[in-house]
């Protein structure tokens, strides 16, 4: 029996708390990883490989997908709700910047636009960006196509380093950092800020969905507002640099929202110890990539995140019964989510059985 509204607004609340769980938090997606074609309206621009411009994206075409991912997912008997998002598989902060997107068979990609680090001066966010109002276009007919069913959240918005290296180049980024202090942290001031901006407009334009909000990509619940964000491309920094750059950024992104998550590939865990730092940081996820550490090889981090007191979320890839034993034998039971991708209902309803066969 799939579990009731107010059954899962406790579950994540549980979570959110650091209560007892009964299990791990639950949160299933189903389809591959690459996620641009999920979405019908996307494949022919793909196809193409060629650039893709806004005004190509027709947002109506792309609610039949979201509608059938709620519908799906409505059968699973998980802990989520489902949230929308502007389409994840869009380069949005990139192309808000000024970077272009180009269509790649799979996922979309942006090639760097500036030639020198010197055309990052006075870098700064245009509202009047047709990105930025297709993402907000995005936002709003999400909303009415929920019709409060479930929230509408943020998709996948590179970090700083992340937006940088798209406009400029990733080993110029980094050797930025060296070379140029002040227009990095200058270019790196002017990204987070746009990614406040952008959120602030995207929650002027949606609702509340079964009293609260949901964190997209990860679909959380969350009673108030939520911030996420990422920094993938500081895996070309040292910790140092870290300290010099990211951590202002990364506690000026998430200063008033009382909801927060930071998504983290093991290629960064040199720099877990001081995002653990960041005081009103709630959340920590690290990923379970296709090619890469186990649950069991990542347990270390794991439990640093939790002794910290923040939250833990493990996931967006395929989770296997190994992943959840380890987290069993080796992991407090409480202030853990388990993020899965699936193939199919049937995978990861096999993957919730078994989580409701341990004795948590």
């Amino acid at each position: 029996m799939s579990l009731s509204a107010d059954e899962k607004i406790k579950r994540n609340l549980d979570f959110w708390e650091g209560n007892h769980q009964e299990r791990p938090l639950m949160i299933a997606r189903l389809g591959g990883v690459f996620f641009s074609r999920a979405f019908q309206a996307l494949i022919p621009l793909l196809d193409r490989r060629a650039e893709i411009h806004p005004e190509e994206i027709i947002v109506d075409d792309f609610l039949p997908d979201y509608e059938r991912m709620y519908q799906e997912l409505e059968q699973i008997n998980h802990d989520a709700f489902f949230v929308a998002e502007p389409c994840t598989g869009l380069p949005w902060m990139e192309c808000i910047m000024g970077a272009r997107a180009y269509g790649e068979s799979v996922s979309v990609v942006t090639k760097p636009v500036f030639s020198d680090l010197e055309e990052l001066k006075g870098l700064k966010l245009d509202k009047n960006n047709p990105w930025y109002q297709k993402y907000l276009e995005f936002s709003s007919k999400l909303t009415e196509l929920s019709q409060g069913r479930f929230a509408v959240g943020q998709p996948i918005l590179r970090g700083v380093t992340d937006t940088i290296g798209a406009l400029a180049g990733q080993v110029e980024m980094a050797c930025g950092l060296i070379d140029e202090p002040e227009l990095m942290h200058e270019a790196f001031n002017a990204v987070t800020d746009a990614q406040r901006e952008l959120i602030a407009d995207q929650y002027a334009v949606t609702k509340r969905s079964h009293g609260g909000y949901g964190i997209g990509f990860y679909h959380i619940w969350t009673p108030e507002r939520i911030m996420w964000y990422q920094e993938d491309l500081a895996a070309l920094m040292s910790p140092a640099h870290y300290g010099e750059y990211l951590f202002e950024t990364s506690n000026k992104v998430i200063e008033g929202y009382p909801y927060s998550l930071v998504h983290l590939h093991s290629a960064s865990f040199m720099h877990l110890d001081q995002m653990l730092e960041i005081k009103d940081l709630k959340a920590v996820q690290i990923n379970r990539d296709v090619v890469g550490l186990s649950v069991r090889e990542m347990l270390p981090q794991c439990q640093k995140v939790l002794e910290s007191g923040k939250r833990l979320v493990l996931g967006m890839g395929p989770i296997v019964k190994d992943d959840i034993d380890a987290i069993y034998d080796n992991l407090p039971h409480q202030g853990i989510a388990i993020n899965m991708i699936s193939d199919t209902p049937e995978e990861a309803e096999e993957i919730l059985r078994y989580v409701d066969s341990k004795k948590w």
